[in-house]
């Protein structure tokens, strides 16, 4: 809730003042120096709740995942992989290397009858994934 331009959070017990400029996220994300840090990328059977496949990633995933009526996934990741994959059986079709972390979901969009995908890829610092102000776009064929 906002009072007086000031940002307010509560809980049950208590409200307290985010100081301005401050992200505030509820929680913190944590990693363990001596421990692998990864993703998965998972599809679901909608009607059998099976998982149908899955991809490793090198790193968290903390984005979103853009489905094409196409049949194709993708997905990125800290890392500033962007990745195109098989929706039915998962086989990694294409990467791109974006520079900076691809933490956003990608759109699609027509224009005279051509698809494209864009991407943001500005990182982020939770997780310390190297930052940039990128928008990147493809045609597909």
């Amino acid at each position: 809730m906002a009072s007086n331009g000031r940002q307010w959070r509560s809980t049950r017990r208590r409200a307290w003042l985010i100081p301005a400029g401050k992200l505030w996220l509820g929680g913190a994300f944590k990693t363990i120096p001596s421990e692998q840090q990864w993703g998965r990328l998972v599809a679901v059977n909608v009607d059998t709740g099976k998982i149908a496949w899955g991809f490793k990633t090198d790193q968290p995933l903390i984005g979103g995942v853009l489905v094409t009526a196409g049949g194709l996934v993708f997905n990125g990741e800290g890392n500033g992989l962007f990745r195109a994959f098989d929706a039915a059986i998962g086989r990694k079709l294409w990467e791109f290397q974006c520079g900076t972390g691809v933490n956003a979901p990608a759109v699609s969009y027509i224009v005279n009858g051509k698809q494209y995908i864009a991407v943001a890829a500005g990182g982020n610092t939770q997780l310390d994934f190297k930052r940039g102000n990128s928008l990147v776009v493809f045609a597909l064929p």
